[in-house]
């Protein structure tokens, strides 16, 4: 995942009003635990600042026995490398997306974004909850000595692009810049140019014409950076549904107290659902000023949506023939499909 990828402001401010005082820790007695952990994106980031706010609020929240040291992307390793510095013992935990980790086992790529497996945000995220995601993503860090917590919201994201797309068909020879991976494969086979650029070349590479629209992030994110004020179409395609967890050394997390366990549970949820709310006002909000700028917002009907799952599903199907959890994280997507048809 990019650093593209930023929470807008307020986030951290709203996961703060949401963590609720039942989970409040009166005993200062037992002995404290200190965690060094890693976040994926920048310092000033306020991602970042919200993953900094959680970690101050456990250690308030549990009378000073939690004390995480939180670092931003690069501060102690590389971020597709942060499950071996937890493995090693240099890390004590991440704030990470698993789309990282697709060398270390195919399936981190499956779980860290669904693709255009659902019609919405709302459908993947029941999949967590009701559909054994948590447990598979259990499965999936243990096997690399972790331990994985819950995932954190993140959004369904738009198409920023200089030409109306309305369908797959409008894919065949658009040149569009998309990271290097799961979704860029399935943006290849649907026709598409795919072009790798840093987050940093994205906005020049709209004005100057070496790209024609971007995998980005969501709208309110990308009206922030300016990007509509060259790339006057909106798509909403359902096409990138990016996933974020909290994850520690499985050591570490079975040594702790259970109620700081349980702790550290309800306040990562928490600014979960927090996240979840601002960053739809923030979305509202720049989908607002968009129209009132001459940006055109198109939604994809579900029949279009269903001709890019088609896609989606052949480099799941690639992805899933390379090892037993990957195939296991597809069979249960499909599965949790067909419940909620």
């Amino acid at each position: 995942m990019s650093t593209r990828r930023t929470i807008l402001k307020g986030a951290a401010a709203a996961a703060i009003g949401t963590l609720s005082a039942p989970f409040i820790l009166r005993s200062a007695s037992a002995q404290a635990v200190s965690l060094k952990m890693q976040g994926f994106l920048a310092a000033a980031s306020p991602t970042h600042r919200a993953f900094e706010k959680w970690a101050n609020d456990l250690k308030a929240k549990s009378n000073g026995r939690l004390n995480i040291q939180v670092l931003p992307v690069g501060g102690a390793v590389a971020p597709g490398e942060t499950i071996k510095a937890i493995s090693a013992g240099i890390l004590d935990g991440h704030y990470s997306s698993s789309s990282f980790f697709a060398a270390i086992d195919p399936a981190f790529a499956l779980f860290g974004d669904t693709g255009a497996s659902y019609d919405t945000v709302q459908q993947r995220d029941r999949w967590w909850r009701e559909g054994g995601g948590e447990d598979i993503g259990r499965e999936l860090y243990a096997a690399q000595g972790l331990s994985y917590v819950a995932n954190v919201f993140w959004p369904s994201e738009h198409i920023p692009s200089k030409k109306a797309l309305r369908g797959v068909d409008d894919l065949k020879g658009l040149k569009i810049r998309v990271p290097p991976g799961f979704v860029a494969q399935y943006f290849g086979k649907a026709g598409a140019v795919v072009i790798n650029l840093p987050g940093g070349e994205v906005f020049n590479s709209l004005q100057t014409g070496v790209i024609d629209a971007a995998d980005w992030a969501s709208p309110g994110q990308n009206y922030e950076v300016g990007l509509y004020k060259t790339a006057k179409f909106s798509v909403d395609a359902a096409h990138s549904m990016p996933a974020t967890e909290i994850a520690f050394n499985k050591a570490k997390w079975d040594g702790m107290p259970a109620d700081l366990r349980d702790l550290i549970t309800a306040e990562t949820r928490a600014m979960s659902e927090a996240l979840k709310a601002q960053i739809k006002a923030d979305d509202d909000a720049a989908l607002s000023k968009m129209k009132g700028e001459g940006v055109e917002i198109i939604a994809w009907s579900k029949d279009e949506i269903a001709k890019l799952r088609a896609f989606t599903g052949q480099v799941q199907d690639e992805l899933a023939a390379r090892g037993p959890l990957a195939k296991k994280i597809v069979d249960s997507h499909r599965a949790f499909q067909k419940k909620i048809a």
